[in-house]
């Protein structure tokens, strides 16, 4: 079996939503729409949504770069993602989330942060010890996993965009209704 190349982490904001997006949409088993997406930014099940769905395409598409912290973390809040991955040189997606999920490693974190490199040095020595021992052989985990590319979205039918209808089209389509 052949492994995966790393890929490349994402590091633009629009790069790191599309990873999440594609995250999401493989999670999910479909891909999310951006009314779905805009749902989920709500605060709580049943609360109004934080973002609108323009301003989620818009963030999708690149055509917002900088937004404020609030749709930082309401978007964040829209993946299932540490509001922190979104922030510019943040790009340990798996670091940011088990720092998040787990108190036992922000108390790790806060042990050694005054005590200098070699506390460092020690705790990293004993977490790859111990990962040695309960996981042999496992290679270390990414810092952002590999997710399936998006599978292009299907055509819909209904009214086409970017123009008039032909003579044809419109006689057919008089001649169906």
């Amino acid at each position: 079996m052949s492994r995966q190349p790393a890929a490349t982490p994402p590091t633009t904001l629009a790069s790191k939503l599309e990873y999440l997006l594609r995250r999401t949409a493989a999670a999910l088993g479909n891909r999310p729409t951006v009314r779905e997406l805009a749902a989920r930014t709500a605060p709580a099940p049943g609360d109004k949504p934080a973002l609108s769905h323009a301003v989620i395409s818009d963030l999708l598409n690149g055509n917002k770069a900088n937004p404020p912290c609030t749709t930082l973390v309401a978007v964040a809040r829209a993946f299932d993602a540490p509001s922190a991955y979104l922030l510019p040189g943040w790009d340990d997606l798996t670091g940011l989330t088990a720092f998040e999920q787990e108190p036992g490693l922000r108390e790790a974190v806060r042990l050694v942060a005054d005590l200098g490199p070699e506390a460092v040095d020690d705790l990293l020595a004993a977490a790859r010890e111990i990962r040695a021992r309960h996981a042999p052989g496992v290679p270390p985990v990414p810092e952002v996993p590999v997710v399936p590319e998006l599978a292009p979205e299907p055509t819909r039918p209904g009214r086409r965009r970017g123009g008039r209808r032909s003579d044809a089209d419109m006689a057919a389509r008089a001649a169906d209704n």
